[in-house]
């Protein structure tokens, strides 16, 4: 069974706990809301009881809201309303016709009891439809209903009061009527709004948090995957230089013995001699090479006209300077022997890539403190499959080719401060791209 890739696996673990931890916070910032709305709930019985205990007859209403600091500060509105909407008592802001459409807004609980939250206002409308308790007790509730005698009274100072009193309050609770009270919550809004504005920042946070976490993760996976493979290398590398120094001795004989016979049978196998020269030719460089890429990358660093380099080591391998002749000098810091080095091992490739020798071109261009070099041929080109590969160690396309090339040519250019990458070219072929650092006088070795 194939594993998920650590990037994909990862993903969907982080998404996993964010989840878990979303439900949870949710769970907990529902229970402070429905903390808040239990206490809210609790303080407008309170109310209810304290005014309704307190009292026998509609003139103790008014004495008892005015006269209790309590109910002064968390009343707003206050009223009773008879089965025509019309108001019995009214005090504060409670409106003068009772409007059906506030019970339409709040949610019914059992007795006919509404809750509707004015959210701006930072109150609670509580309203109390008494026909359910008629009902209940048998009584015979309704717009038919007798209802005490009532009689005008002067409005109360402090606002707009319209008030018909009856001799007997308790009477009208009988009838068909509706109580209405408003009063603050403030703390029961607090709670709403702070949880509103945490619940997303938390969220936020943990996600954050999660990802930064996964981020970690990756960097230290990286990390140890090229632990590891740096672990590998330092094997391979001391196999290979082990062998390449005992494969360098028998060459140097073989060569020698071959120069000897070429000599002696100046007209006899020559052809065989030549193959075996070429061989041990191959040999020689793939030795090299591999000490090429165990070696120190950074070398000794110094002051480099790049664009000059470039010159010489093109003029060397194909007899001509392909270096264009506007072009200026790039100044890199970097090591001369691995700066050639790179330059040869791409060059060389170039001319075996299958494609006409004086098709191979370079370029030198400097912009916003970068050196870009690239070296372009006409050749075959790299396989889409193999692209991602060609700078690993020992990897080749080409029959005769060792595969060590591009991978010390990456390990200098990346010791310089730099990077190199491979693509295919428009019209066939393909480029590699050098970008390094450009180095100033005043920059320090």
């Amino acid at each position: 069974m194939n594993k998920l890739p650590v990037k994909k696996s990862s993903l969907i673990f982080v998404l996993l706990c964010w989840v878990l931890a979303s439900n949870v916070m949710g769970y907990l910032f529902w229970s402070l809301r429905d903390r808040a709305r239990l206490i809210r709930d609790n303080q407008h019985e309170r109310l209810l009881t304290t005014i309704v205990s307190n009292f026998r007859s509609i003139e103790d209403i008014n004495f008892l809201l005015e006269s209790n600091t309590i109910l002064m500060e968390r009343i707003r509105g206050a009223a009773l309303y008879d089965a025509d909407f019309q108001p019995l008592y009214r005090w504060g802001s409670a409106p003068a016709i009772f409007d059906l459409e506030l019970l339409r807004n709040g949610g019914e609980s059992t007795f006919g009891r509404y809750t509707i939250s004015e959210e701006w206002g930072g109150t609670i409308k509580f309203i109390i439809h008494t026909e359910p308790w008629t009902k209940l007790s048998g009584g015979q509730g309704g717009r038919n209903t007798v209802r005490a005698p009532v009689r005008p009274v002067a409005p109360v100072p402090g606002g707009e009061q319209a008030r018909i009193e009856p001799e007997d309050f308790f009477d009208y609770l009988l009838n068909e009527n509706y109580i209405y009270i408003e009063a603050y919550h403030l703390d029961y809004w607090r709670t709403i709004i702070a949880t509103s504005i945490l619940f997303p920042l938390v969220e936020l946070s943990f996600l954050f948090i999660a990802f930064y976490i996964r981020n970690l993760y990756l960097r230290n996976y990286e990390y140890r995957g090229q632990l590891e493979s740096q672990k590998n290398l330092v094997v391979v590398g001391t196999a290979a230089s082990t062998l390449a120094h005992e494969i360098k001795n028998p060459l140097l004989s073989i060569r020698l013995q071959t120069g000897i016979l070429s000599k002696l049978f100046p007209h006899t196998g020559k052809e065989e001699l030549d193959a075996i020269n070429e061989e041990v030719a191959r040999l020689s460089a793939l030795t090299y090479r591999v000490n090429d890429y165990l070696r120190d990358a950074v070398g000794e660093r110094q002051a480099l006209d790049s664009t000059a380099v470039l010159a010489d080591v093109s003029q060397r391998l194909t007899g001509r300077n392909m270096v264009p002749a506007n072009t200026g000098a790039a100044i890199v810091f970097m090591d001369e022997q691995r700066l050639r080095s790179v330059f040869e091992n791409l060059i060389r490739n170039a001319l075996e890539s299958g494609g006409p020798a004086e098709e191979v071109a370079v370029s030198v261009e400097g912009n916003n403190g970068k050196i870009t070099i690239t070296i372009m041929d006409r050749g075959r080109g790299i396989k889409k499959a193999d692209l991602k590969r060609v700078f690993d160690p020992f990897f080749t396309s080409k029959s005769t080719g060792t595969g060590i090339g591009l991978s010390v040519s990456k390990r200098f250019i990346e010791a310089a401060g730099g990077s190199i990458g491979l693509e295919n070219r428009e019209g066939g072929g393909a480029l590699v791209r050098i970008i390094l650092p450009e180095h100033h006088a005043e920059h320090k070795s």
